[in-house]
């Protein structure tokens, strides 16, 4: 794990740049969920939630933070209506970092884990298949 991809990292080394990301990360939630804030509104929210970060959840990448939130978004409880505030992601990260830690113990991917291997799967297939294609219009 890169140690300069996680949160602490960058509140100490990079505070801007966290609280940058975070509000790409409530503006990225917010559009999931199909509404629109004022942008004071998500600059205020991708504040509070660098703060959440860097004090409860340092040690997560800031790209395991996009994950779990979108998890969030998505596996919410069924037939309730989900919105992003501080209680509401807090939740997510936390069933996302208790998860985590569970499957760590049992010796297994993450979901994070296992969605970064997929993507990675995904981009070789693509690859592979431009080579061919190349190599088709090339004869």
């Amino acid at each position: 794990m890169d140690k300069t991809k996680q949160v602490w990292y960058l509140y100490a080394n990079h505070k801007k740049l966290l609280q940058s990301e975070c509000v790409s990360i409530v503006s990225q939630a917010y559009m999931e969920l199909g509404q629109k804030p004022a942008p004071e509104t998500i600059a205020l929210m991708g504040t509070l939630l660098a703060d959440d970060l860097a004090h409860n959840y340092g040690r997560m990448e800031l790209d395991e933070v996009r994950f779990a939130i979108s998890k969030g978004i998505r596996n919410g409880d069924e037939g309730t209506s989900c919105f992003v505030n501080v209680r509401t992601w807090n939740v997510w990260l936390k069933d996302y970092k208790k998860s985590a830690q569970l499957k760590r113990q049992q010796g297994l991917l993450t979901d994070y884990q296992a969605h970064t291997e997929n993507v990675k799967k995904i981009g070789s297939t693509i690859q592979k298949a431009k080579q061919l294609k190349n190599g088709r219009e090339k004869n």
